[in-house]
Order: C-alpha cells, then structure tokens, then sequence
C-alpha cells in the first residue's frame, strides 16, 4: 500500500489567510468538507472569490478491501473526523 496519496476534491477559498475551503465525495456520493493549508493541496489555478477550482488533496492510505480505501485526511472533516473511507480509483 502507498504511504501517501491524491484525493480528487474542489477548492475554494477559505476564511483567512493560506487556508482553503475543500470539498469531495467519499465512496456513496456523500459530501465532506473540511478546510485546509496549501501545503496539503495542488490547485489546477488559484481560487478567487466565488470560484471553485478543481484539485486534490493530500491523504495517507490506512487500509483497503475490494474497491474501497480508508483513508486519513490532514484535517478533520465538518461531518465526519479526519478519517473517511473513498473508493480505490479516486486517490492517485
């Protein structure tokens, strides 16, 4: 298993200074978000008022089964604590 990978997500700003607003799907199309540093996040453009850009956000691989993964993000979600469960293909 990979030490560290990619999850799939849109980005938005955040409330203050270097944070970001982060969204994605877990493994049943349920949301999650969370916000997040810039280290922790590849942005394809920088987000800039109201817009969201595609991107993905650093995860650490915890265990899998058939096609599902748990995972570790590096904060906490609103909905659900920091550890979440995605499918395989959705981290690179």
């Amino acid at each position: 298993m990979v030490t560290e990978g990619w999850l799939d997500c849109t980005i938005s700003q955040g409330q203050f200074t270097g944070e970001f607003a982060v969204r994605g799907e877990m493994f049943d199309s349920t949301v999650f978000s969370l916000f997040a540093p810039r280290e922790d996040l590849r942005l394809s453009e920088e987000p800039t008022g109201d817009k969201h850009v595609k991107g993905s956000i650093r995860v650490i691989p915890l265990d899998e089964k058939d096609e599902l993964m748990l995972i570790a993000l590096p904060r906490p979600t609103f909905e659900n604590g920091r550890t979440i469960t995605v499918k395989k293909n959705q981290v690179k």
